[in-house]
């Protein structure tokens, strides 16, 4: 449904977000937009039938599999963990690692965020538990008022980002981002373009105004109501639209991951941590740790990746819950509600068949191997190193040596496309 002031929708901004009434919202890629396009205003779902369950003492062994697991996961449960303090846990192991990304992808190291981590955070804004509908893990915060307080992204994308390190200003920015129905990744990496391209970040006391303008576009807010790529294209430099097929890079930055760098290009809807969440594995060593400066085995593991999170979407799972569950333990849930058997491996097919339906979409609307690529600042610029850890560019041979891998796995020709028209009709 739309938020409270909600004008994003009517205006056509290309980051308009869908806001449902727990508090989360689907922001990516504009579907607020789509849904002003049709005039329509919210969606609302009532019902007074009880869900059946086909075998409920299987359910309810299912379900004491996942807490237990979840329990069990420090990631999840422990005293720096997300049921304890969100997303914003995230900030102090992102910035020692050197890709927490500074005044538009420039930096990867912002001195500034210590003062909106999580514990600081913490004092300034004292938390309560919020969440999804009876998830144990909450893994959403709120202020003494009810009002949601940011998460890792948008503290950084509102934050260092954009040269912004007063957790106040943030969170009140984050505030009208929500009311206003603005997707908090984009509207960032918007504004960071820009304050590059004009060589001035905007300031604290200059955000709520531009945010308004924004969503009524007005003035200056119609052109950066276009999304980073337009913008900086409209400007002439393209250069410094830090996107992936049109949608803004999220606050971990590519040079200190080496499987994100390949997933943010081989996402559907563009520049996403999500669709293969290689974080898990190259920063949260979970399930199993890898080295983030090395490209051995990312592939195939992003490649099943993207398999499994499509399965997660579609069964409307958290993918925070894969952090400790696994398929085995949804299919069984799955098994248990439906009465169907559902593997593992049969819900890691249903998850290739979504992917490749999807990019087989993109690829009828144009898109093609030159989407599929980082901005070449990730392929010329280091980050901010130090003497521990280096962050050189990206090298562009070996990344298009992956890329190419990643197709052949995929079975994709060398443009990243299907050459046979009606793969659809063969898929299991």
């Amino acid at each position: 449904m739309s938020s409270p002031l909600a004008p994003q929708g009517k205006t056509w901004s290309v980051f308009a977000s869908l806001h449902s009434g727990e508090g989360n919202s689907a922001g990516r890629g504009g579907l607020g937009a789509v849904m002003g396009n049709k005039r329509l205003k919210a969606i609302t779902v009532s019902g007074q039938q009880a869900t059946s369950i086909a075998d409920s003492e299987r359910f309810s062994r299912g379900i004491s599999d996942v807490i237990r697991l979840f329990k069990a996961s420090p990631v999840l449960f422990g005293d720096l963990g997300f049921a304890r303090y969100g997303t914003s846990a995230l900030v102090d192991l992102i910035l020692q690692r050197r890709m927490l990304p500074h005044r538009n992808f420039s930096r990867t190291w912002f001195s500034g965020a210590s003062a909106y981590n999580a514990h600081h955070l913490s004092r300034v804004s004292p938390s309560r538990d919020h969440g999804c509908h009876e998830c144990p893990i909450a893994c959403k915060k709120t202020n003494a008022a009810g009002r949601l307080l940011p998460g890792f992204e948008a503290l950084n994308q509102l934050g260092g980002l954009n040269d912004i390190g007063d957790p106040a200003v943030i969170i009140e920015a984050y505030g009208l981002c929500n009311d206003y129905g603005m997707d908090v990744v984009s509207v960032g990496g918007t504004l960071s373009a820009w304050g590059e391209i004009r060589g001035a970040y905007v300031t604290g006391s200059q955000l709520p105004l531009l945010l308004k303008k924004i969503a009524l576009r007005q003035e200056e807010g119609d052109r950066l109501a276009e999304g980073a790529a337009r913008l900086a294209d409209s400007l002439g430099r393209p250069d410094l639209g830090m996107t992936v097929k049109g949608l803004e890079i999220p606050s971990f930055d590519p040079r200190g991951a080496y499987g994100l760098a390949l997933a943010y290009c081989t996402s559907n809807r563009g520049a996403c941590h999500g669709r293969a969440y290689p974080l898990s594995h190259e920063v949260l060593r979970k399930p199993i740790a890898t080295n983030r400066f090395d490209y051995s085995g990312k592939v195939r593991m992003n490649k099943n990746a993207e398999d499994m999170y499509a399965v997660v979407d579609s069964l409307v799972a958290c993918k925070f819950a894969f952090l400790a569950a696994s398929l085995e333990e949804y299919g069984e849930l799955l098994s248990a509600v439906t009465g169907v058997d559902y593997s593992g491996r049969r819900l890691a097919e249903i998850g290739e068949r979504i992917y490749l339906t999807e990019r087989f979409y993109n690829q009828q609307n144009g898109f093609s191997h030159s989407q599929d690529m980082l901005p070449k600042r990730f392929f010329a610029e280091e980050g901010t190193s130090s003497d521990e850890i280096p962050i050189p560019p990206l090298d562009r041979d070996r990344f298009e040596n992956e890329l190419q891998r990643y197709y052949r796995l995929r079975g994709l020709n060398r443009n990243g496309c299907f050459d046979d028209p009606h793969f659809l009709e063969r898929l299991p």
